[in-house]
């Protein structure tokens, strides 16, 4: 069996992007910082522009790269004209190409030129320290990975790869993973690729976050924080294999194993929605997930797993896999003790014309027997819909939506429209297949 190293040396030329798409993002660099500072001439706010992004720092991947541009505003701007003077930059310069708003803390411009993703970015003419935006810490991200020796940046791109290839990759809400950012700070701190999979092979949790990394720009800014313990947990498992059975399959796609037959247990709360932009549709959908499966654990059915799905755009979903879809018609309700007058009365008063039976234990504690409100998972989820089950604390686009268009699909009915719904097929696959690391995946 080759080491950790060999096998990542033999992986390297795969990650460095060749001479001809080099020059073609170069020249696609040239053209859109030059457009931008054309565009930025007619907003005397403008104090600046620069590139940034994974190119500008050099850790780029091979079809892989995004070519940030900074517009830098002075400070003394207020924060409506900042975005005003940011997005028309923006809109100016990609004049002519396909391009959209996106939003993180500000909105900002999203563009392709060439085939090549470039986002135009307004950010504060800060110093160092003085932040008043996210993005504000952006321009000396890059002066601080750019200084890095050429071997370094390779091995933060061996680091990257690897990340895609196991699922943990990118710091969008939709994610929840490691940043390209987070790669190259994982770099610097432990040296190398294999350095960063030793680190997290013994993983430990500490007392804190299960996962936190000071920012070098900004030591008071946790890197980590935006990254979901489902994410770390793949990590780590995908670092120990790695290094247990080192093979260069890590650097191009290690899915879990997938398991059809645990696809058919899948229920699916399916609906639409109004277009809204992918940050904010999901913040919504995971916050509204976690009611969900609350509402319905609350109800006596156990959810093993579960999870969002959407197709980006006006299309969502809740997928749960529930231990038991179906429950006895009779629940137990077990109350205080006969001690506690005041909770004694109360219970019986409130379930006494709902009890078949109210009986007192060895434990002197009041016990009942009731019909079961739902018995059924798929009834419980159609009533939470229709709003018959209770306030489920939807957010409110995805209450609106669900109110609207909401259907419960399992079996045959999901199947169908998996097979004419790529991202609700997609979605099964996710929460039907094991977490990389497992052996045979």
């Amino acid at each position: 069996m080759r080491p950790p190293e060999q096998v990542a040396r033999s992986a390297s030329a795969s990650v460095i992007p060749r001479e001809e798409e080099r020059k073609r993002t170069d020249r696609v660099a040239r053209l859109a910082l030059s457009r931008t500072k054309v565009a930025s001439r007619s907003f005397p706010e403008v104090r600046g522009v620069v590139l940034g992004g994974s190119y500008a720092k050099g850790t780029w991947l091979p079809e892989s790269v995004d070519i940030d541009i900074f517009v830098k505003i002075a400070t003394a701007t207020p924060e409506g004209r900042f975005e005003k003077v940011g997005l028309a930059v923006g809109a100016e310069a990609m004049k002519g190409y396909p391009r959209g708003k996106k939003y993180a803390q500000h909105p900002y411009t999203e563009a392709t030129m060439d085939g090549v993703k470039v986002n135009v970015v307004p950010c504060y003419a800060v110093g160092k320290g003085r932040w008043m935006s996210a993005a504000d810490r952006s321009p000396f991200h890059v002066r601080l990975v750019r200084g890095l020796p050429q071997g370094q940046k390779n091995q933060v791109r061996l680091l990257k790869r690897f990340m895609k290839a196991v699922g943990v990759y990118g710091a969008e809400i939709e994610t929840q993973g490691f940043s390209g950012y987070v790669a190259e700070v994982l770099v610097i701190q432990h040296r190398s690729f294999t350095g960063v999979l030793r680190h997290f092979a013994d993983y430990k949790k500490g007392d804190g976050s299960a996962f936190s990394l000071p920012d070098p720009v900004d030591p008071s800014r946790d890197l980590g924080i935006a990254v979901s313990g489902e994410k770390l947990g793949r990590l780590v498992l995908a670092c120990r294999e790695f290094l247990g059975r080192p093979r260069e399959a890590f650097f191009q796609r290690m899915a879990g194993r997938a398991r059809p037959t645990m696809g058919k247990e899948v229920v699916a709360l399916v609906f639409s929605h109004r277009r809204i932009s992918e940050d904010i549709l999901w913040g919504e959908l995971r916050k509204t997930a976690k009611h969900v499966v609350k509402h319905v654990e609350a109800r006596g059915f156990k959810v093993a797993r579960a999870l969002a799905a959407s197709n980006n755009s006006d299309k969502s979903a809740f997928l749960l896999i529930p231990e038991f879809a179906f429950l006895p018609a009779l629940e137990q309700r077990v109350g205080p003790g006969v001690h506690m007058r005041k909770e004694t009365d109360e219970f019986l008063s409130h379930n006494r014309k709902k009890a078949r039976i109210v009986w007192v234990d060895e434990d002197a504690r009041v016990r009942l027997l009731q019909d079961r409100e739902y018995t059924g998972l798929n009834r419980l989820l159609e009533d939470l819909v229709k709003g018959r089950a209770g306030p489920v604390g939807a957010s409110e686009e995805v209450a609106i939506g669900m109110a609207k268009s909401g259907r419960v699909l399992s079996g045959s009915q999901l199947s169908s429209l998996a097979d004419s719904e790529e991202w609700i097929a997609n979605g099964i696959r996710d929460i039907s297949s094991d977490a990389i690391g497992t052996r045979g995946s």
